[in-house]
């Protein structure tokens, strides 16, 4: 039977939600001063968690946090919670947090991380999702410029996607694509953005200030794989508004299309076909992570 369950450092085994318990003195908690990943399984192992993994360091090195766990630690636990489980694949989210402290900003107080690993039965969309897409919206919320924090950092504060995907929301639309504060295109609430026109393939540069995407990298490779034509550019709202075809990618998503921006149709309204192509080849390449011998 699939089922959710939790692994936390304070407790060192995997547990059912509703005994999922962490001091409200958590800074986590208290002020977002934490770092997560979220990642899918395929044949019951999570995909690309090398990546996913230094990605997590990476984010814990830009807000002064040190992980005590060693990948091997990490990959464990998640080995662990997900074969608790029970679920066939999963979706898996592995927080780190500076720990508990006083009612003080001052991270000092505080040297006790905590981990934690969310494990869910993985759901996504229907085939007939992905081929009719999604409704976005270019949303007025901006995306934080690098100078107060820097977007490749993955921290638990996700005020600005929250009240970018309101807005979407309000608007009528289905998920919210946010811009610098240059007006550019910078990513989506929770996801990378990538538009194809006249054969070719685009998405936002990393410097106009965006998370680096882990299936925004898989993608990138899948396209030159294919010998498709890749721009890593800045990207400005009427080019996104003019595409012939719009894709957000995430790690358990996918590609899913844009068939609606803004309250337009994009194309013929459903998954062109450069989305198709990249949809299917990301397909093959998740059966090959499935099928892939274990390295433990």
């Amino acid at each position: 039977m699939s089922s959710t369950k939790v692994y936390l450092s304070t407790t060192g085994a995997p547990v059912d939600p509703e005994h999922a318990r962490i001091s409200v003195f958590d800074r986590g908690f208290l002020y977002g001063d934490s770092v997560y990943e979220t990642m899918r399984t395929a044949g019951g192992r999570a995909v690309e968690l090398v990546r996913h993994l230094a990605r997590l360091h990476r984010s814990a090195d830009g807000i002064g946090l040190t992980i005590p766990w060693d990948d091997a630690a990490l990959a464990d636990a998640i080995t662990r919670t997900h074969l608790a489980s029970g679920n066939d694949e999963s979706y898996v989210r592995v927080v780190v947090t500076r720990g508990v402290g006083p009612l003080m900003l001052d991270p000092r107080r505080s040297e006790d991380p905590t981990l934690v690993v969310i494990v869910q039965p993985l759901t996504v969309p229907t085939a007939e999702a992905y081929r009719t897409g999604l409704s976005a919206v270019i949303v007025s919320q901006t995306k934080t410029g690098g100078s107060l924090l820097d977007p490749a950092i993955k921290s638990g504060n996700y005020l600005g996607s929250i009240l970018a995907l309101r807005q979407a929301i309000a608007s009528g639309g289905e998920d919210a694509i946010l811009c610098t504060p240059d007006g550019e295109i910078a990513e989506g609430a929770t996801s990378n953005v990538f538009f194809a026109a006249k054969g070719e393939l685009f998405t936002p540069d990393l410097q106009a200030g965006l998370l680096a995407g882990i299936t925004r990298e898989v993608v990138c490779e899948l396209a030159a794989a294919a010998g498709l034509p890749l721009h890593q550019t800045r990207v400005l709202p009427e080019q996104l508004r003019a595409a012939d075809e719009v894709f957000l990618t995430s790690s358990v998503r996918g590609i899913m299309a844009v068939t609606r921006l803004d309250g337009v149709t994009i194309g013929d309204g459903t998954a062109g076909p450069i989305t198709q192509r990249l949809s299917q080849d990301y397909a093959r390449y998740l059966a090959a992570a499935a099928a892939a011998p274990s390295r433990s």
